[in-house]
């Protein structure tokens, strides 16, 4: 019989050395965000980047102290405002997990003060190793693919990376974040699903993009032992009134 493991992820929480305070605040929105996720009760939590909006490790360690309260493994990787360093300090170095037969890997895509990112796509390959039929799920901060075509929002190496995981059998899913706005698309077999981001919202058209009323929050991934799997955002973006992000 499968059995089934859930995967929490927290995406561009972006807190900054002083404590945000009140309604739409990143601190305020991140406890949100982690209570829904609590609510999930999941196996393992991952951050993918943009955790801090200033690299600061004081805002390393109130995210540490808000995600605490889960219990779980934290994997998380830098985004584009962080300070990698400072990140496996807060969280810890390990970027790989095996748990209820999956295997969960996470890719620093960061390039030093560059908004957009890069993945060297021989080194996910040399990584994975032999393509044994493993389900896989990898996280990233930049999408391999986008919504927008701004220079910003580009991952370096990202249509090499879709080749090459939709030559093998073992990648079921590639979650990432840095675009703050929810989408998913299905190429060669993989899911790829953007992460919402638990501050605010962005909707991207082309080179554009707009603060929006979009959804904010967290994703929550279902996967069973057999390789299927199921994933939603929290809150449930049909629950609109539930759906909060600062506007100006």
């Amino acid at each position: 019989m499968s059995s089934t493991i859930t995967v929490a992820q927290i995406s561009d929480s972006h807190l900054k050395r002083e404590p945000g305070t009140g309604e739409g605040s990143p601190d305020e929105m991140l406890r949100r965000a982690v209570a829904l996720v609590a609510e999930a009760q999941p196996d393992v939590l991952l951050l993918t980047g943009d955790i801090a909006d200033d690299g600061s490790t004081e805002a390393y360690a109130r995210v540490a102290q808000a995600v605490k309260v889960l219990g779980v493994p934290v994997l998380a990787t830098a985004g584009n405002h962080d300070d990698p360093a400072a990140v496996a300090e807060a969280f810890g170095a390990v970027d790989e997990l095996s748990i209820g037969g999956w295997r969960v890997l996470l890719f620093d895509t960061t390039i030093p003060k560059t908004e957009h990112g890069r993945i060297a796509v021989a080194d996910v390959v040399r990584r994975l190793g032999p393509d044994n039929g493993v389900p896989t799920l990898l996280g990233l901060h930049h999408p391999p693919i986008t919504t927008s075509t701004h220079p910003w929002m580009r991952l370096e190496g990202g249509s090499e990376l879709v080749a090459a995981l939709t030559a093998r059998s073992d990648v079921r899913v590639v979650v990432s974040g840095h675009l703050h706005e929810a989408f998913n698309a299905v190429l060669g077999g993989v899911s790829y699903i953007g992460c919402s981001s638990s501050f605010y919202s962005i909707k991207h058209r082309n080179e554009q993009f707009i603060l929006d009323h979009g959804h904010v929050g967290a994703l929550m991934l279902s996967l069973a032992s057999d390789g299927d799997f199921k994933w939603r955002r929290l809150p449930d973006p049909h629950e609109v009134d539930t759906v909060l992000g600062p506007m100006e």
